[in-house]
């Protein structure tokens, strides 16, 4: 539905990535990353959205009402492989609304190596998080 240069615009404006650290008693470390990229708008939009990505290989789920205190529909991308698909569309050099693609980068690269089980890499994705 939408073209390469449109499907760019739509990730550099719009889409948020969610990075979340919790505790987790089943890992070395004590604690998991997920990550995940969100879009939020109308339900064509989104679908639309949906369709492209689906014709690039990328995997989404849309959900026409985010939860009940947030009766609006959201598209998320999730998974290692599909946020990695995802971010090798979009070129390094723009800039982005949010300015949080770079970040982004950088600990899918960590998670991607497997850092992330080791408390350096989990030190490491913290601060790109701004939390240390």
């Amino acid at each position: 539905m939408y073209n390469d240069d449109q499907l760019v615009g739509i990730l550099i404006s719009i889409a948020k990535p969610e990075i979340h650290v919790s505790r987790a008693d089943n890992t070395n470390i004590g604690y998991r990353v997920r990550v995940r990229v969100n879009l939020r708008g109308s339900e064509t939009f989104l679908l639309g959205v949906h369709r492209t990505l689906e014709q690039k290989g990328i995997d989404s789920k849309y959900k026409s009402e985010e939860h009940k205190s947030r009766p609006r529909p959201i598209l998320t991308v999730g998974g290692i492989v599909n946020i990695w698909k995802l971010i090798q569309l979009v070129p390094e050099t723009l800039p982005d609304a949010k300015d949080c693609w770079g970040e982004l980068r950088e600990i899918i690269k960590i998670i991607d190596s497997g850092e992330h089980h080791t408390l350096e890499g989990l030190d490491k994705i913290l601060r790109l998080k701004g939390e240390i």
